[in-house]
């Protein structure tokens, strides 16, 4: 009896993993990685680079979910193409769960005028998630005299605790060489399955995000008195959709010399539920090094238990381009290609 009950709360909880895990989980500082919501964005500015994400996301009290993306790009000049690798985990501690997937993807240039370039790609990937049973506390290995639970349950449990799959993308962006670019990304176009539960299916919905980016020179004679040389302001835009989940990004921000701030609002609606978060961000550029931060919040929700929903993320990225000693200050996203 004990072990059909156990059977059953072991199958709700895949379902409710799987039933949110087969969402993809969406970086805060997307303007900052473009690559982390398409990867086309390596190719961008015929750039090499390469960086790592942290970021941890939930209540200020309970379970705290940690996600770790780390990636690099080279810009092949003589065949005009970049090949991209990028590795992204997640985790829950609390709740036993991971899911890590690594990622290569390849980026082709191709010039479609003096002022436009079209940069396509395509990605393959693969997949593993894990369900640690240990992490979970059954009936018989709690003792109701002492309140002793004991580490191991004594009833054992015949249900996959991992599995592996395929992932399969493309993507494209066009963009000038002075200040504007557009893209469209597809990710799960092969809908890897993903259930735990060998007598369920658990399908990843296919992921489709399109993005628009502007840059304006907010001083491009270096007369203003009040602004440095090198200031600008850009705006980086992100529609997706997955499945019954829809998700906007907006993002402001004002490069300043070697420092940039910035607001960003992120709106989510699945399934008729809808959460909205605001969210500041900072950062300072040490010629090829950029290190910053983003902090974002719920605005219009109720607390729960007192507290709110939060996201902290701490990022570096490296820019290997020989040029980028030489900007001396100029960190437009369109320097290189002017």
């Amino acid at each position: 009896m004990i072990m059909r009950i156990k059977y059953r709360y072991i199958l709700f909880l895949l379902a409710v993993f799987q039933g949110a895990f087969a969402q993809d989980f969406t970086m805060k500082n997307q303007n900052k990685v473009m690559g982390t919501i398409n990867p086309s964005f390596y190719g961008f500015g015929d750039s090499s680079k390469a960086g790592i994400i942290y970021s941890t996301e939930g209540y200020n009290e309970g379970s705290k979910i940690e996600n770790r993306f780390g990636f690099a790009n080279h810009y092949f000049e003589n065949s005009e193409f970049s090949l991209a690798l990028d590795v992204n985990s997640t985790k829950i501690t609390q709740l036993g769960f991971s899911t890590t997937q690594a990622n290569l993807h390849y980026i082709y240039k191709a010039q479609l005028s003096y002022e436009w370039t079209f940069n396509p790609s395509i990605s393959v990937g693969y997949g593993n998630s894990r369900l640690d049973y240990s992490s979970l506390v059954f009936e018989d290995q709690i003792n109701v005299l002492t309140g002793y639970i004991a580490g191991v349950s004594r009833d054992p449990v015949n249900i996959d605790n991992k599995i592996n799959y395929l992932d399969i993308g493309a993507g494209a962006v066009v963009h000038n060489n002075r200040n504007m670019f557009f893209g469209f990304n597809l990710k799960h176009i092969n809908s890897p399955e993903t259930s735990f539960n060998s007598n369920a299916s658990n399908k990843k919905d296919m992921f489709m995000s399109f993005q628009s980016g502007y840059e304006k020179d907010l001083n491009p004679y270096g007369q203003s008195t009040f602004l440095p040389e090198n200031s600008y302001l850009y705006l980086f835009n992100s529609f997706s959709k997955q499945g019954a989940k829809t998700r906007f990004d907006l993002y402001q921000e004002a490069i300043l010399g070697n420092i940039s701030f910035g607001i960003n609002e992120h709106f989510n609606k699945y399934d008729g539920f809808s959460v909205s978060q605001m969210g500041t961000s900072l950062s300072i550029f040490i010629e090829e090094i950029e290190v910053g931060a983003n902090y974002s919040f719920d605005i219009g929700s109720k607390k729960v238990g007192g507290t709110t929903y939060n996201t902290f993320e701490l990022y570096v990225t490296f820019d290997f381009n020989p040029f980028k000693k030489n900007r001396r200050g100029n960190n437009s996203r369109f320097y290189d290609m002017q």
